[in-house]
């Protein structure tokens, strides 16, 4: 039994949320963020979406499923 992507609509394994390339676009494009927020440790959704290319609700969605944590670093000022 198959699925379509909810992405690109391509038949894929039953189970699965995307086929293995849309999969793959997603892992590189976390990797890209992953990499800008280590080198820009205080950026914003906005900052990191002109950087990489990487739409800001995408990049939302990841702080949102728990791939990427934001950290409020005004909290630690004056202590």
């Amino acid at each position: 039994m198959t699925d379509n992507c909810v992405k690109c609509g391509s038949e894929m394994s039953t189970g699965e949320y995307s086929c293995k390339v849309c999969g793959q676009n997603d892992m590189d494009e976390y990797r890209m963020i992953r990499n800008y927020v280590r080198s820009f440790p205080n950026s914003n959704a906005m900052q990191i979406a002109n950087a990489t290319g990487i739409s800001v609700s995408k990049i939302l969605r990841y702080i949102r499923n728990g791939s990427l944590t934001v950290v409020d670093n005004h909290s630690r000022r004056g202590r």
